[in-house]
């Protein structure tokens, strides 16, 4: 009888995802191509992301699954439900017993640590298909370091708006060498990519594309050198559950008017237990 294969995806397939991974790392921010598996979720749902996690993981990892910030959303419980079926894992919502975290979105609140390995669920990986949607053009381009037509793009939306007007997959720079889409984080969690301590490991599966930001790298938004990079603040605002304050916030929109609370859910849950 044969063994049962740990983590849904063949032996084979795992290697090819992890020489893919170590490329990745290799070079930080630039695009590696894979042979994306079909997987039993929708396309869009974060195919790339589990295909990392599924050949990263091993017996003794702790997993947690967020879903911009949330731990009980519909993706990250239906992420979360499927690969500990497949692997028996121990799960956690708790973001400093985790081993790998797979987020839709976002970065958790709590510092992330060397130890840990954050998978990105990504949708669109390269960062010129908004100025440039040739795709041997975008490849030019990165060889050449030459990414002109995104700073006229950012030029264009200062002298009209007075700032970008990109809201979430802002351009980012790794190493002062390759332009990276960061995934549909928001600005807010820009900074935080930044010499990060952790393994950041980025999956797009309907593109077929991996990449990566290795601990303690260099990354810096794209901006001009006379004005500061901007993000959302929360002035005056706090947590309706916890009190929190300085945090990202999710806005719920009731017939009363708009109330805040964390977006992230574990970063919430320890601060009304009095765990912060």
């Amino acid at each position: 009888m044969n063994k049962r294969i740990f983590a849904f995806i063949d032996e084979d397939a795992k290697k090819e995802i992890r020489r893919a991974i170590l490329k990745a790392v290799a070079i930080p921010g630039y695009t590696i191509p894979f042979a994306s598996r079909e997987m039993p979720i929708t396309r869009g749902w974060g195919t790339g992301g589990l295909q990392i996690t599924l050949s990263t993981l091993v017996e003794a990892d702790t997993l947690k699954v967020i879903d911009q910030g949330c731990d009980g959303s519909v993706n990250a419980v239906t992420m979360r439900n499927f690969i500990t079926s497949v692997t028996d894992v121990a799960t956690t919502t708790i973001t400093g017993e985790a081993s790998i975290i797979q987020t839709r979105h976002r970065i958790p609140e709590t510092p992330l640590t060397e130890d840990q390995i954050l998978v990105f669920q990504v949708p669109y990986p390269e960062v010129l298909t908004t100025v440039e949607p040739d795709t041997a053009a975008q490849k030019v381009m990165h060889a050449n370091h030459d990414y002109g037509k995104m700073w006229v793009l950012l030029y264009e939306d200062t002298a009209q708006f007075g700032d970008s007007r990109i809201s979430h997959r802002y351009p980012v720079e790794i190493n002062g060498v390759y332009l990276m889409d960061p995934s549909p984080i928001p600005k807010y969690d820009i900074p935080r990519l930044h010499n990060n301590s952790a393994l950041m490991l980025f999956g797009a599966g309907r593109e077929k594309r991996i990449y990566a930001i290795p601990p303690y790298t260099s990354v810096q938004p794209l901006k001009f050198e006379d004005r500061e990079f901007s993000r959302e603040t929360f002035p005056g605002i706090r947590c309706e559950r916890c009190g929190a304050a300085g945090v990202f916030f999710d806005q719920v929109y009731l017939d009363d008017g708009i109330h805040y609370y964390c977006s992230d859910t574990d970063f919430c849950d320890r601060n009304v237990a009095g765990e912060r």
